[in-house]
């Protein structure tokens, strides 16, 4: 498959906690979460989202073995290399939701953990992967508990984090890569059949579809295959520089990291 691939930090200092890569038959897509004031680790988000996608890559380019376990041992591998280190039982430990293609001969393999998303394009309407579980776990009790107006307010973000991370990884909650490799069996995967095409993005970078609603998932394709990922994310920006405080859009951040990756299969 022929794969285009960009990522773009939403913050002033570049500091970018998305990451995604590809390969001739593979393409991931990880957006690190938010850290809160404390970690328990020395590492950092980008260097655990940089060492989580080079392993995802290599393991999924093993066809005999399923998506899921290949998260598995990738979220195990991970783990090993700062357990001796950092605090992993830490709620803040670095983490990430995962986006994970794979093309076969005649059919795709796609994995998704938590809120980012793969859609793939068929002769129908496209098929669309995510798990919006962290939405109604997590921001209606961080709402409660601050009274900031401001949504791009520190305080706010702050709040939110707390209440993700008092939920996250635990049943009746959400799932996501931290240290767990049990977190890969809460995935959603499944294998696909003529497949034209298909796109991942973090949710940085599926806002012109979920939160400004100014494209459908379609025409986030065909944009993506007639001008690039890199297209994508600066008509996202455009839309975030409109409303940096969220007032007509409310969110939590003005910028947010935004990755996407588009494949498009011969």
């Amino acid at each position: 498959m022929r794969v285009s691939v960009a990522s773009e930090s939403g913050r002033e200092d570049g500091r970018n906690e998305d990451w995604a890569g590809a390969t001739a038959t593979s393409a991931v897509v990880l957006d690190g979460l938010s850290e809160g004031p404390e970690t328990g680790c020395v590492h950092g988000t980008p260097w655990y989202v940089r060492q989580l996608g080079e392993r995802l890559l290599a393991l999924a380019g093993n066809f005999s073995l399923p998506l899921a376990d290949a998260l598995s041992e990738a979220i195990r591998g991970v783990a090993r290399l700062h357990e001796e280190s950092c605090d992993l039982n830490h709620p803040g430990s670095p983490c990430s939701t995962v986006a994970l293609l794979r093309q076969r001969r005649d059919a795709v393999d796609y994995l998704v953990l938590s809120d980012s998303t793969i859609v793939i394009d068929r002769a129908s309407d496209p098929v669309v992967i995510t798990d919006k579980s962290v939405d109604s776990v997590a921001q209606e009790k961080a709402a409660a508990a601050t009274a900031v107006t401001d949504k791009n307010d520190k305080k706010a973000l702050n709040a939110l984090i707390e209440e993700q991370q008092r939920v996250r990884n635990r049943e009746g909650g959400y799932w996501v890569a931290q240290v767990d490799p049990a977190a890969s069996d809460h995935a959603r995967t499944g294998t696909l059949g003529d497949v034209r095409g298909a796109a991942l993005l973090s949710d940085g970078a599926a806002l012109l579809v979920t939160d400004f609603h100014v494209l459908d998932w379609g025409t986030l394709l065909t944009l993506g295959y007639e001008r690039g990922p890199s297209e994508i994310i600066a008509m996202t920006r455009e839309f975030e520089d409109r409303d940096p405080n969220g007032a007509i859009w409310p969110r939590y951040k003005h910028r947010d990291d935004a990755s996407a990756v588009i494949c498009m299969m011969p």
